[in-house]
């Protein structure tokens, strides 16, 4: 559109407003009520729509149904027409939940009997809408940027039907956030020669987050500055293999584990920033070197992963420490294992700067603070909220006589003039 204004009846809209009402409408689209409506309204919307080839761009698409499918097969080549040839794509394709278990059990599951290729209709589906947006021979994923895959099912690719997951076996060089909850694996039948290694090449790849995965192989880690991993592990020969190796430039690393077997490399050289959450890790931490951490988030249910993350070969040069319980902990009555677990960790950061609890936490930890802290640095003390509305605690000088009980006292007031 040349002109800075749009005629809607006897007035004109700004078009910059206009674009905010496209926007909006995007992120709020559905399958039934899509963007493309937008080219209905009149003839001066429709040109200013078509006109902005980023509207076009983004695809947020539930999978489950085949007439949804058959929409947005129809859908797709246009909007990818109307986006242009150089505009980035950002695609997020979900699928509803299922009572598929998260453990290694799927492998057994009933879902696997029988002779047919696709296992669910969700990943037919998605695969179909893969293909369209991967362009031939994968020339469109040279522009995704984002890329959200979340389906609850699982596949099985049995041999003859490789080139169903011909979609993500495509260099992706612009992709930049990558979100996989992702059950996929060949058949015993495909033949090595004929496997090809999904998401090979992703060198601009920032954040990657796996959550409930279970692959042939990792994706390319070697460039992201953060990941999520929660459960899965990836194929290595037939044999399920868990770990974090190559990822060399992770800046933050976020890991919820179950007590399955795990590992880690030798060295996380940039890694500032380290989240822990889980029963238990079902790995050690005492043998890998993370020479720059600063920020350590321990969110547990079970004490063991409080004494799994003092064993940080340097935990010394943390300066922050966020610790929250989970849920189930608070249920139970005996706290004296869990208050040593805290205070062992505690007791090795020497050059802790910053205490981040939750108020069930703070109250562990204020009631035996000298025997826990003897901090070389002013310490500053902050209770975490649900609310988000964080607050910090003045503690005064943790040198001063001043009563410990009175401590836990400004814990509860501040929570609850919240």
């Amino acid at each position: 559109m040349n002109s800075n204004h749009v005629l809607i009846g006897n007035g004109r809209l700004p078009y910059e407003v206009l674009i905010q009402v496209f926007d909006y409408y995007l992120e709020h689209e559905t399958a039934l009520y899509p963007i493309e409506t937008l080219l209905l309204v009149c003839k001066a919307w429709s040109e200013a729509a078509s006109g902005r080839p980023s509207l076009w761009a983004t695809y947020r698409i539930k999978v489950g149904d085949e007439t949804i499918t058959k929409l947005w097969v129809h859908r797709l080549p246009l909007r990818l027409r109307r986006s242009g040839s150089h505009i980035p794509l950002y695609i997020d394709i979900t699928s509803p939940p299922n009572n598929l278990p998260d453990d290694d059990s799927w492998f057994s599951s009933p879902i696997f009997t029988g002779a047919p290729i696709i296992r669910d209709a969700d990943y037919l589906h998605t695969l179909k809408l893969l293909e369209i947006l991967a362009g031939k021979d994968g020339s469109l994923c040279s522009r995704w940027k984002s890329l959200r895959l979340l389906l609850a099912s699982a596949l099985q690719i049995e041999d003859g039907a490789e080139e169903l997951i011909y979609p993500l076996t495509y260099p992706m060089p612009a992709l930049q956030l990558l979100h996989l909850t992702l059950r996929c694996r060949y058949s015993g039948s495909v033949p090595l020669n004929k496997r090809r290694v999904l998401f090979p090449e992703l060198p601009s790849l920032e954040s990657i987050t796996l959550s409930t995965f279970h692959m042939e192989n990792y994706p390319d880690m070697s460039h992201a500055r953060r990941i999520t991993f929660h459960r899965g592990y990836a194929l290595e020969g037939g044999i399920p293999r868990r770990g974090l190796f190559n990822a060399p430039n992770v800046e933050i690393l976020s890991i919820f584990h179950d007590g399955f077997g795990f590992n880690l490399p030798d060295v996380y050289p940039t890694l500032r920033k380290l989240i822990l959450t889980g029963p238990n890790l079902g790995f050690g931490l005492e043998t890998v070197s993370m020479p720059c951490l600063e920020e350590l988030v321990v969110q547990y249910s079970k004490h063991m992963v409080l004494k799994q993350a003092a064993s940080l070969q340097d935990i010394g040069r943390i300066h922050t420490i966020h610790l929250a319980a989970a849920p189930p902990i608070q249920l139970t009555h005996n706290r004296r294992p869990e208050s040593r677990a805290i205070g062992a960790l505690l007791g090795v950061c020497q050059d802790l700067r910053t205490l981040k609890a939750d108020k069930y936490v703070l109250s562990l930890i204020l009631k035996d603070w000298k025997h826990y802290l003897q901090p070389t640095s002013p310490l500053r003390v902050v209770l975490a909220k649900n609310s988000g509305e964080d607050r910090e605690i003045d503690i005064g000088d943790v040198s001063s006589t001043l009563e410990w009980n009175r401590i836990v006292e400004l814990a509860n007031d501040s929570q609850d003039g919240s």
